[in-house]
């Protein structure tokens, strides 16, 4: 599973999806609002975040695919950056694999004319009727980087089976006891 994410100045957008390429499903859009008036908001983000996170049983969990915040002079507000970096920090406490996607790198991943625009792309590919609930920009991002994601993903399990590993991505791999003499 993939947890696709990405932060707004209001909310943190969350997709849950399973599988790749053809057979990639969103499971759920899921916002969680939140303001930055006090270090206690984002205390409370924060646990909202682990709640969400925490998977007994599971020792892998999913990986997370966060959309990085833009900088620069049309980059993301303090609060989108605030949030990213709960998001890195409660994944970080539940020992989940983070990876951060860059926005210019969605076009590519999602295909589409050379003239349009990535979020424009994202609706047009899995939101067609606009039937998902909460579609938003931000949802489009979510959805986005964990398609980009699960592709990859994809790939590197099939190479890292081919080569006989684990065949579970970013789980330490165990290693066969030595017999000692």
């Amino acid at each position: 599973m993939t947890l696709g994410i990405s932060t707004t100045k209001s909310a943190v957008i969350v997709a849950p999806t399973r599988g790749a390429g053809g057979k990639f499903v969103i499971a759920a859009l899921r916002l969680l609002p939140f303001q930055v008036r006090t270090g206690n908001d984002l205390t409370e983000l924060q646990q909202r975040l682990l709640a969400l996170f925490d998977h007994p049983g599971k020792p892998c969990g999913p990986v997370i695919a966060l959309l990085q915040c833009s900088s620069g002079r049309f980059g993301s507000c303090l609060a989108a950056i605030k949030a990213e970096a709960m998001v890195e920090l409660a994944a970080a406490a539940c020992g989940l694999r983070v990876v951060k996607v860059a926005p210019q790198s969605l076009k590519k991943a999602l295909g589409g004319a050379p003239d349009q625009k990535w979020r424009d792309r994202a609706a047009a590919r899995f939101n067609p009727a606009g039937k998902l609930r909460n579609w938003s920009p931000g949802a489009a991002g979510a959805v986005a980087v964990a398609f980009k994601v699960a592709g990859e993903d994809a790939t590197a399990l099939a190479n890292d089976q081919a080569a006989g590993g684990t065949g579970v991505l970013g789980c330490p791999r165990i290693q066969p006891a030595k017999t000692l003499c």
